[in-house]
């Protein structure tokens, strides 16, 4: 049976709110591919947070290849390993006639998926089919890593050296525990290039890397994707994908933006939304509670209408049990759906166990969790992708 959403009150609020005032939290654990490793500042002048903000939205903007207004073809492979339904070696294709009109295929394993997007209408050769979660990543990756309303976010920068470039490391949260480690658990992190505007790295939460290689790119029509991105989960290498061509498209055939007589007797099809992240906390059902907090990240995709679990894994498996505990609760969950299949990060946060209330953290296998609160369950998507990438 799926857990369903607890409310404890006003009472269950105030002590949630008690809790985390004095709660003590280990930092993320070390990763290489993490850029920000000493303590980071907090831009409070309104100057300061206007170039960091003018930095992000350069480097967003690269990404969004919907202002693009002629006709273009973009080709993509690769490769992926890990612990996701669906592994292997795959490729997307993405065309656009520089309007309205869009289509991408995508094929990994058995997976083989049409989206078609003409006269405000999105269509599929199976509308209810979903998006294996390593797609959704490339596709997250390439088209909308950068959120928008950047403005709205608490910002901290540090300035980092690597390979001889200068690097503009922000890092965004809407809010921040007291004496945070240099990477907070709430926090996105993107690393842009200060000469080239260019995203380096970005990574959603802890646990999750991803780096951007562009030797070798060239410019196109004011945007420049990178040649190669990789993905690195729990410091191993998830995702490895490869922009083999992105070119003009004067002489695509028209009808290729025109759904099959079954994709329009089928209905609409959902899209996919930029990636979201959240936290769910957990107390132990049967025992006293310490003031201490464990934090497992858990990357899934979640059911366009129905909100349940299609896809998940652990970022952090340091601790096997927590991270088994953890994956178990979150797919035992149905989320608000939200009309767009979702790729998420629920920082799954463990209160921990205690002999006696605040006593120090005790934890074993067999301790029984159940879902204190999910946080206002899953927020409002921060907008779906670019006509390109649905």
């Amino acid at each position: 049976m799926r857990t369903t959403a607890r409310f404890f009150g006003l009472l269950a609020s105030f002590l949630f709110c008690v809790s985390a005032i004095f709660a003590q939290t280990n930092p993320p654990p070390p990763d290489p591919h993490e850029m920000v490793t000493r303590q980071p500042r907090t831009l409070s002048k309104p100057a300061d947070r206007s170039a960091a903000i003018d930095l992000l939205d350069r480097a967003r903007k690269n990404y969004d290849l919907h202002g693009i207004s002629t006709p273009y073809a973009l080709k993509v492979s690769f490769e992926t390993n890990g612990a996701a339904q669906t592994e292997g070696a795959g490729t997307i294709e993405d065309l656009s006639d520089g309007g309205s009109h869009w289509r991408w295929t995508a094929q990994l394993q058995d997976a083989h998926l049409i989206r078609i997007g003409s006269d405000g209408h999105v269509y599929g050769t199976d509308p209810s089919e979903p998006v294996p979660l390593r797609v959704q990543m490339v596709r997250s990756a390439l088209y909308w890593p950068i959120v928008h309303n950047v403005g709205a976010h608490v910002i901290r920068a540090a300035n980092v050296d690597r390979d001889g470039k200068a690097i503009s490391c922000l890092l965004l949260s809407h809010s921040l525990p007291p004496n945070p480690a240099p990477r907070s658990w709430v926090e996105n992190e993107y690393c842009v290039d200060s000469a080239t505007g260019l995203l380096q790295m970005w990574s959603e939460a802890p646990g999750i890397y991803v780096v951007y290689d562009y030797t070798g790119a060239a410019e196109f029509h004011g945007h420049t994707l990178p040649r190669q991105v990789s993905v690195f989960e729990d410091g191993r290498l998830a995702v490895q994908a490869h922009v083999e061509s992105l070119e003009d498209a004067p002489s695509i055939d028209p009808n290729l933006f025109k759904p099959a007589p079954e994709m329009a007797d089928a209905g609409d099809s959902f899209t996919l939304a930029a990636p979201n992240r959240f936290p769910m906390r957990v107390d132990p059902s049967d025992a006293p509670t310490s003031s201490f907090f464990q934090p497992i990240i858990v990357h899934a995709t979640l059911d366009a209408q129905d909100g349940t679990v299609l896809d998940a894994e652990t970022l952090q498996n340091s601790d096997r049990d927590l991270s088994r505990a953890a994956m178990d609760l979150v797919r035992s969950t149905s989320f608000d759906p939200s009309g767009f299949q979702q790729e998420v990060f629920i920082n799954v946060q463990f209160h921990m166990p205690a002999a006696r209330l605040d006593g120090p953290p005790i934890f074993h296998s067999s301790v029984r969790w159940m879902i204190w609160d999910r946080h206002g369950r899953v927020p409002p998507v921060r907008r779906p992708l670019p006509h390109a990438a649905n």
